[in-house]
Order: C-alpha cells, then sequence, then structure tokens
C-alpha cells in the first residue's frame, strides 16, 4: 500500500470520526456525569474587650458530589464539618459530619423538584445577596429562625420573568435533629423581580407542635449594576419554639460597595427583640435580645478565594452584660 493510500486512509478515517462526533452533538445525546465540589470557612478572630480570647478556627467545611443522570434528573449529596449547636464553649472544639444535603433533583423548563435531605428556601435569596455567609450568617440563620436544610419535598417554579413561587414540605427539625414524629413544616415562598436588579421577597411558614408556630419575613434588595448593593429584611417569629405569645421580632440591613474586581467593602446592621409578656418587666427572651455591626473589606485575589478584614460588635439588651467586640480576619476557599 503507498503512502498516499495510507493517508486517504488515514484522512478518511478522522472525517468518519469528526462527522460521528457532529452527528452526536445534533442528535442532543445527553452522556451522564458529575463533578466534586467543597468549600472551607475559617477565621483568625481576636476579642477587642476582656476576656480578649483569640483563636485560628475552622467553622465549617463542605464536600459534596453532584452527578446528572439525565438532563432531568440528578443526585446531590454534601457533608456538612463544623459544630452545629455552640451550647457551651467546649463545642467550638467538637467536629462532626453531617449530611446537610441527600437528594433527588428534578428539572424541567421552569419546574424544580428536592426530595430527601434538601435546602431550604427561607433565606436562600438573602444569604445570597448578602453574600458573605463565611463572615457572618443571614439574620434567619443566625438567630434560628429555621434551617438551612431539612428533610421533605420542595418545588419551586418560573410563573414568568417577574415572579417564582416555592413551596417546602418537611419535618422542621433542621438537617442535624431529623425526628420521626408526626409534626410537619409547610413554607410557601414568593420572589418578585418587578424591575431590574429589584428583588423582592415574601415568605411565610406553619408547623404545629404545643403551639402554632408561625415566620413571617420580608426582603428587597436593589443592585446597582457591578458597582454596589443595598438590602433590608424583617422577619417576624409567633410563639417561638412552640411557647405561646412568645414572639420575635428582627431587623438586618446590609449594603457592599465594589471598590475595583478584587476589593469591596461592606457594612450590616442587625436587631433582635422580643415581647414582653403580662406581668414581667423585660421582653420574655431578653437575654439573647441584642444588636450587631459588622463592618469591614473583602480581597479575591482568584475567584474561589475570598479575605475579608472585618469588626464585628454585639451589643445585648441586658444592661448588666458588656458588648462583644471581635477583630475578624475570615477565608473562604472552595473549589
Amino acid at each position: 500500500m503507498s503512502s498516499i493510500q495510507k493517508r486517504k486512509i488515514l484522512f478518511l478515517g478522522i472525517l468518519l470520526l469528526f462527522s460521528n462526533f457532529l452527528f452526536s452533538q445534533e442528535s442532543g445525546k445527553f452522556i451522564p456525569s458529575g463533578f466534586f465540589y467543597g468549600t472551607v470557612y475559617s477565621n483568625f478572630h481576636y476579642q477587642l474587650n476582656a476576656p480578649n480570647e483569640s483563636a485560628f478556627e475552622v467553622q465549617r467545611a463542605y464536600m459534596g458530589y453532584t452527578y446528572h443522570l439525565s438532563s432531568n434528573y440528578s443526585i446531590n449529596i454534601k457533608l456538612d464539618i463544623g459544630s452545629p449547636e455552640h451550647i457551651s464553649e467546649y463545642d467550638i472544639l467538637k467536629r462532626y459530619a453531617y449530611f446537610k444535603n441527600a437528594e433527588l433533583i428534578y428539572n424541567y423548563h421552569k419546574l424544580t423538584i428536592h426530595a430527601g435531605l434538601i435546602d431550604l428556601y427561607q433565606f436562600k435569596v438573602q444569604e445570597k445577596f448578602w453574600g458573605y455567609r463565611y463572615i457572618y450568617k443571614s439574620f434567619q440563620d443566625q438567630h434560628k429562625f429555621g434551617s438551612s436544610a431539612d428533610i421533605g419535598a420542595s418545588v419551586s417554579y418560573v410563573i414568568n420573568k417577574f415572579i417564582k413561587a416555592d413551596f417546602s414540605v418537611m419535618n422542621g427539625e433542621g438537617y442535624n435533629q431529623l425526628q420521626t414524629d408526626n409534626t410537619y413544616k409547610s413554607a410557601l415562598g414568593i420572589s418578585l423581580t418587578p424591575i431590574k436588579d429589584l428583588t423582592i421577597r415574601l415568605y411565610a411558614d406553619y408547623i404545629e407542635d404545643d403551639e402554632i408556630q408561625t415566620t413571617w419575613s420580608s426582603f428587597i434588595g436593589y443592585q446597582f449594576k457591578d458597582k454596589a448593593k443595598i438590602g433590608a429584611e424583617y422577619n417576624y417569629q409567633a410563639n417561638s419554639g412552640f411557647r405561646k405569645n412568645r414572639d420575635q421580632n428582627g431587623f438586618s440591613g446590609y449594603t457592599l460597595v465594589n471598590i475595583n474586581k478584587k476589593f469591596e467593602l461592606y457594612g450590616r446592621f442587625d436587631k433582635l427583640w422580643s415581647n414582653t409578656l403580662s406581668g414581667d418587666p423585660h421582653s420574655w427572651n431578653i437575654i439573647h435580645d441584642g444588636s450587631a455591626i459588622i463592618t469591614g473589606i473583602q480581597y479575591s485575589p482568584i475567584k474561589n478565594i475570598k479575605i475579608a478584614v472585618n469588626y464585628q460588635d454585639w451589643y445585648p439588651y441586658p444592661k448588666n452584660l458588656e458588648n462583644e467586640s471581635y477583630f475578624y480576619l475570615n477565608l473562604e476557599y472552595k473549589f
């Protein structure tokens, strides 16, 4: 066989492989695939007032895997490694691995369904808009107005370019306290985008045990192109912890300004307060009531690394308690 004939055969073989590739692309044949991902939150902090506590800390690590079974179905499994309940000072030294997600996801055009151990929609919009979860949790998460994940099912649907609705039914105890009783929590949320860059969120949930506990929240946020953001939310919980007439209120306002592609300035103010029961001199939850200030600057050298220097202060309402002032150096890195 001559060299010219060999070249012709080689050329025809390459052409055949290329045509098969084009045909597979045009036919839209789905190839199952998956990917690993992870995120780590760590910090160094120093208390500016007595007792001047300081430490290096790894707050949390998320490790997960998503696998796309088809163009409509996928599986997501994520581990949350951290201290789920900081009840005592010793809990900060402990690390537990929990399933944060173990879910089947269905997507079809404007419809999305999650089932299993799922992320909840309760404060997702606020958390995403705030954007500094590795520095400080969003208000409802920080003050336990609800959990970020639970066992149950959720449905979200994009009605049109202005309105998106979501509905969830879950156990109601969160992802690290999985119950087997007959109590369920249901939630409904509406996200509105009446004009470009303006987001409005309305949410309500209902759960009945010894008493009926309901949580209501509202949020409004505006993004000025890629230059700045400003947002505010108000939250209300009736019969908190299934205790009659014990209500909580909360406000959170935050803003950020982009200096350039790598630097951002940010600030936030929170306020948590509770009602006063008949005959009591103080609000029922005064030991936890107070306000917080967070302000600082973030530097992002590359896409998946964030470094933040910030000041955090918590002002408790009881006059016999001192405020807690901290300097923080926070770090987030992910893949």
